[in-house]
């Protein structure tokens, strides 16, 4: 028998005093502390950050958050992707969030080991639910990555040679050899 989980409210989750180098999640009123990602995830975490940042100076349309921003998904869910694209302007919006109400259009994971197909399923059910249009995810395991356009079933997964491309960032193109480099 597991050790009893902790439950909490989401007003009790946005004002927690959560310890410093921890991450944690609140899903559907259940606190999940989050593992601390490797080097591999963290590499391949900000050669996507880095094409999207640039990607966003030239094309105005919105920006890239990391993972350190929780989103409202639900009123008893937070999740934090690792990372969101909000499209848009909503900088004023966000500019002393603690928790973001804006449901992101885009959200990619950087799989983990320690992620189940179950603790998957469940967030992208959340992000589906919630209104995100888009979930990207990229396994540095075996070099690969799902684009996630609704709850069926994706598309044939990216690999190789392929670019991760998106209708939803006209003109953004990134070869998984960058991605994964």
């Amino acid at each position: 028998m597991g050790a009893p989980k902790t439950r909490l409210s989401a007003e009790e989750f946005d004002n927690y005093p959560f310890e410093e180098d921890k991450r944690y999640e609140l899903d559907e009123g259940e606190l999940i502390e989050m593992t601390r990602p490797a080097y591999r995830h963290n590499q391949v975490l900000q050669n996507l950050l880095v094409e999207l940042v640039l990607y966003f100076r030239k094309n105005q349309i919105g920006q890239a958050l990391i993972s350190e921003n929780l989103y409202a998904l639900s009123p008893n869910t937070r999740l934090a992707p690792d990372v969101a694209v909000i499209l848009g302007d909503h900088r004023e919006e966000l500019r002393n969030a603690k928790v973001i109400h804006i449901i992101p259009d885009m959200a990619a994971e950087v799989l983990s080991p320690s992620e189940t197909t179950t603790m998957i399923h469940r967030k992208l059910k959340h992000c589906f639910q919630a209104g995100v249009k888009e979930v990207w995810l990229i396994d540095p395991g075996t070099q690969e990555v799902e684009i996630w356009t609704g709850p069926a079933l994706p598309e044939p997964a990216l690999a190789g040679k392929d670019s991760l491309t998106s209708a939803l960032l006209p003109g953004f193109a990134l070869p998984l050899t960058d991605l994964f480099s």
